[in-house]
């Protein structure tokens, strides 16, 4: 994966690296990568391209909030609420 300049080759080449980055950063954050050589260019076009490390650190701060939300139980006032709701469909 390549740096970033600003000619319009190099944005067709960066432009399919993020894409190439992106089809694997779900499973990187989740540490599910096991090939080096892939980890390599994932970390090495996050650590140039600030798009899609800002775009791989928002996914990562969602999943930490998904878990966490995940860990907690809703009040009982939703849970009311939800089962009435199904109840009536």
């Amino acid at each position: 994966m390549s740096t970033h300049d600003h000619s319009k080759k190099s944005h067709e080449i960066i432009d399919s690296d993020c894409l190439e980055a992106f089809d694997h950063v779900y499973a990187y954050i989740n540490g599910e990568i096991e090939d080096q050589q892939t980890l390599a260019k994932i970390e090495h076009h996050l650590s140039h391209c600030k798009s899609c490390f800002t775009r791989a650190e928002m996914e990562r701060k969602i999943n930490q909030r998904l878990k966490t939300a995940k860990e907690s139980s809703p009040p009982e006032v939703l849970k009311k609420r939800l089962k009435h709701l199904i109840d009536d469909l």
